[in-house]
């Protein structure tokens, strides 16, 4: 018996351009089928060839519905984001019942929080590990470490910040817009103004910054990590060193304006000292 699937809501389209050969979509539907009852989930990539009016699946473009998504967070004395990221982090995941992630968090000698407490939630208390490590802030290495503890080479790591806010579908997000041995997510944020919130939003969007990476771990060892090398101690720089080695490997760099993914204004005394 065939089934017939109609149209109940666009949640998402989004477009790819390729002047040359065709675009690709994202799309994200409400289908339904009918004379049955309920809800079902279209979300995936589309091609459609230039010149032609059909769409298809993309060979190898099939993403993981069900990948664990490990936020990394290097932190020295943030304690008051800290807790921003963790409330953030619980409103999203009890607002979509999404709780297959795991956030690991790099702590350099933090005076002005327990991290452990912190993370002593009922959501998060199986779902956070914390790295310590001495001496002065090193933020490339710290990445590298955290990403040598996520277990898999099929798990999804996403480097993250503390002074972002966390949209409500971020995983969802980070799984659909990276795909392994195919797509990197470097999503465009939001910067706010001095005085700005997430509630009136004003600011721009961050066109250099290249901070934020969805990567599935294999690639990244393909990759080679951060270069600890070049980018010890100095700020700046060390994002567009790894974005070349990804464009070097020919993955491709999903860079999409992300609203409600929102950078708050914060002056750097005793940031990263």
């Amino acid at each position: 018996m065939v089934e017939l699937y109609y149209l109940k809501r666009i949640h998402q389209v989004k477009l790819k351009q390729d002047l040359l050969y065709g675009d690709r979509y994202l799309v994200d539907l409400e289908l339904g089928i009918k004379h049955k009852k309920g809800s079902y989930r279209f979300s995936e990539h589309v091609y459609q060839q230039k010149g032609s009016s059909r769409l298809c699946s993309p060979k190898g473009l099939t993403w993981n519905k069900a990948a664990t998504v490990y936020f990394v967070l290097p932190v020295k004395d943030q304690g008051e984001w800290v807790y921003h990221f963790v409330n953030e982090i619980t409103a999203a995941s009890l607002l979509t019942k999404d709780e297959n992630f795991h956030v690991i968090v790099v702590d350099f000698e933090s005076q002005d929080i327990s991290i452990s407490q912190a993370f002593d939630t009922d959501l998060l208390r199986n779902r956070h590990t914390i790295l310590n490590m001495k001496g002065k802030f090193y933020k490339t290495l710290a990445l590298n470490k955290a990403v040598e503890h996520i277990p898999s080479e099929h798990d999804l790591l996403f480097l993250f910040d503390l002074h972002i806010d966390v949209p409500a579908d971020i995983m969802d997000s980070v799984r659909k817009n990276t795909i392994k041995g195919h797509i990197v997510f470097c999503p465009q944020v939001g910067r706010l103004n001095c005085g700005s919130s997430s509630v009136d939003h004003k600011g721009y969007w961050e066109l250099e910054g290249y901070g934020l990476v969805g990567v599935y771990k294999s690639d990244w060892i393909r990759l080679g990590g951060m270069n600890t090398e070049e980018f010890k101690y100095k700020w700046g720089g060390e994002d567009w060193d790894l974005l070349d080695r990804i464009l070097n490997l020919s993955l491709e760099v999903e860079r999409i304006k992300y609203p409600g993914l929102y950078h708050h204004y914060h002056t750097k005394t005793k940031n990263w000292g």
